[in-house]
């Protein structure tokens, strides 16, 4: 069996259909060689009736209750496929993505994972916040790999749990590496998705991950920018007590873990994650050949710590964080200002650089940079290609993916 086709899904019998019909009609995926294990999370509209088709090899695993995200363990359990692609029941690949990836597993024995570029309905584009991050519903994993580092963590349910398998994939030696040129769709039919949940879950999972995860010399200070940016964001959406909750939730998971051993990130893995070493080689070079000493950060986002690190250690002075999000009006960061995009341009910074390195929202947000600033913006983040000499989408009005932007 070559490839094994994972899904998880509960009470969205049309959605679930419609990938099964997509995955059905792609001529690319090697249809003889595969299987399809649908994870039904206690569905009580019929959704298990979508399963019986006689197109496709679909094993169904019926579970009595939501289990979550982490369902997907069930189906790791029993997959007989050599690759694991992972679709949400309402996502699938475009064309051959699937098989390209096949191709490049095959070929590079120490890639764990291959991430593709996910498009929305309205053109839109959804990511991981790290690029070395794996995408739930538009990636191909090496099934070995999920038998010897395991799957995704049972206590999460849903949010950041693509976060602790992939910290735990670069662990082992392997890469996670995404494509832009590898195509996947996602409908985003609606769900039901309490907003206090995932606040409340994104609080709670992404401190455990720093807390299981991160190097200890950068626990504190990155640990607190997540804790600060998630209750930032869900005290403005209402959910500020979810949030408490999921602080309470992190702080019981580490007292259950406190003696269990711990498996930080290596400084190599850590390194190709978070990028610091790397963003401060190039803040220096970019200040230099600017001659720049006063300079904005643009976006409060999750690695906003490797770019701050990275302009102290280029001696320039970071004047604001720039942010449009309202939920950010009026904090602050490391005793600067957090400030919207055309109020930091006020203060007339030398440069911009975007701590944003979401391969969504890197392109949108160079350009919104390049009009609101009149200064060089620096991105921190270049998209790869897998099609030789091929070249990357690059936005003519802000020149973007190049090292600056004017």
């Amino acid at each position: 069996m070559r490839l094994s086709v994972v899904i998880v899904t509960c009470n969205r019998r049309q959605a679930l259909a419609s990938t099964l019909d997509r995955l059905a009609e792609n001529p690319s995926l090697p249809h003889d060689s595969m299987e399809v294990l649908v994870v039904d999370n206690g569905s009580t509209d019929g959704t298990r009736e979508a399963a019986k088709r006689d197109d496709l090899d679909i094993r169904l695993i019926a579970r009595p209750r939501n289990e979550g995200v982490s369902a997907r363990n069930r189906a790791f359990a029993v997959a007989q496929g050599e690759y694991l692609l992972l679709v949400d029941d309402d996502s699938y690949p475009i064309d051959d993505a699937a098989a390209r990836s096949l191709a490049h597993l095959d070929a590079n024995a120490k890639c764990a994972a291959v991430v593709g570029r996910i498009e929305l309905p309205d053109g839109r584009l959804e990511a991981s916040a790290l690029p070395g991050v794996i995408a739930n519903g538009a990636v191909v994993l090496r099934k070995s790999v999920i038998d010897e580092v395991g799957g995704l963590p049972a206590d999460f349910f849903r949010q950041a749990e693509e976060y602790d398998l992939s910290f735990r994939m670069w662990n082992a030696g392997y890469t996670v590496e995404r494509f832009e040129d590898l195509l996947y769709r996602h409908e985003k039919v609606d769900g039901n998705r309490p907003s206090a949940l995932i606040h409340r879950l994104d609080m709670r999972n992404n401190l455990v991950v720093a807390d299981r995860y991160l190097p200890r010399s950068l626990r504190r200070p990155v640990r607190g920018d997540w804790a600060k940016r998630y209750a930032l964001l869900a005290r403005h959406a209402g959910c500020g007590a979810a949030a408490l909750l999921g602080r309470a939730g992190a702080r019981a998971a580490w007292c259950r873990e406190r003696f269990a051993p711990r498996r930080p990130l290596t400084p190599a893995a850590f390194e190709s994650v978070f990028g610091y070493e790397a963003q401060a080689r190039e803040v220096a070079a970019w200040a230099r050949s600017q001659h720049l000493r006063r300079v904005v950060i643009a976006d409060f986002g999750k690695n906003i710590h490797a770019t701050w690190s990275a302009c102290q250690a280029a001696s320039v002075r970071v004047l604001a964080v720039a942010d449009d999000h309202p939920a950010y009006a009026g904090a602050s960061y490391r005793g600067v200002p957090i400030v919207a995009g055309r109020a930091a341009a006020a203060l007339e910074p030398d440069g911009v650089v975007l701590a944003n390195v979401n391969p969504a929202q890197v392109e949108r947000r160079a350009r919104e940079c390049a009009i609101v600033f009149d200064a060089p913006v620096l991105t921190l983040w270049r998209p790869r290609l897998l099609a030789e000499g091929a070249s990357p989408p690059v936005d003519s009005d802000s020149g973007l993916f190049r090292s600056q932007a004017a």
